[in-house]
């Protein structure tokens, strides 16, 4: 192995689907040393020793353990994400960890409590959406007071990935949600922009589309909900959709809307139909 800066955040990731990506951005960074990666795939061995020049193992308890690791990335299955949180923050590490964080009330509470014990300690999980410049746009736009105040906002995960869930590990877990796998994106996003939380939902689903496959849950579910600053929100978490991945999202202002297709952004400032809406850019 190579030698390691010793002044560096050692890392470590568990699950190498998407987690291949969490090792790549490590490798890469400089005050990052990559020490670990686990899978309970063997065939992973060969790629860490040949790509990323570190340890492997098929034991996430001995990588949670491990004195040496300071910050965890988990991206596992779903149901697995709950019990490495919370053991890692035991073993005072840090934890980046993919949505959900976890699947369960009861859950969330044990990790709060557990961070509550050890206030150094960061746990963050990944709401990329945040940083994709189209989103980030519509947060300026409404930073800018450009609409107005916003009093409702509808958005669409549009997953466009059926497969995923008819043949891969999403459909054979012991519970799947679709909203906490998909639309939990839109609701941060509609957290951020208001800087407000959702009080109070109702929600409605189906699984017309999967029906007799391996999955056993929604694969379509809409909320209504209301957030505490009075504003209302429509979130749709589609998995079934017969379109490529992509998501949609209106937000409502008192002075203008703006409305956003796949590629597209628009800035309606006018109740009269004879008034174009001005395409917005982005990078």
């Amino acid at each position: 192995m190579n030698k390691k800066n010793t002044n560096n955040i050692n890392t470590a990731v568990i699950g190498l689907g998407f987690g291949m990506l969490h090792a790549e951005t490590y490798k890469k960074n400089k005050d990052c040393n990559l020490i670990y990666l686990c899978d309970f795939n063997k065939k992973y061995k060969k790629i860490c020793k040949k790509k990323f020049n570190c340890n492997f193992s098929i034991n996430a308890n001995s990588i949670i353990a491990n004195n040496n690791i300071n910050l965890i990335s988990i991206a596992s299955y779903d149901n697995y994400h709950y019990l490495q949180t919370l053991s890692a923050l035991k073993n005072k590490k840090h934890v980046f960890v993919e949505k959900p964080i976890c699947q369960r009330n009861y859950q969330l509470k044990n990790i709060k409590k557990e961070l509550k014990k050890n206030k150094s300690l960061k746990l963050s999980s990944n709401f990329v959406l945040r940083a994709h410049p189209k989103f980030l746009k519509i947060f300026q736009l409404i930073r800018k007071s450009l609409i107005g105040k916003v009093y409702h906002i509808e958005g669409e995960y549009n997953y466009g990935r059926f497969k995923k869930i008819t043949h891969g590990w999403r459909g054979k877990m012991p519970f799947y949600s679709v909203t906490q796998g998909g639309g939990v994106h839109i609701i941060d996003l509609i957290h951020w922009y208001l800087n407000s939380k959702i009080i109070k939902v109702v929600a409605v689903e189906n699984k017309l589309a999967s029906n007799k496959t391996q999955l056993r849950f929604p694969d379509t579910v809409t909320s209504l909900a209301k957030l505490n600053n009075g504003a209302t929100a429509k979130i749709t978490s589609n998995f079934s959709c017969v379109t490529p991945h992509h998501h949609t999202l209106s937000v409502f202002g008192s002075r203008g809307t703006l409305v956003l297709s796949q590629k597209n952004l628009f800035f309606y400032r006018s109740r009269n139909k004879s008034i174009k809406p001005r395409k917005i850019n982005f990078k």
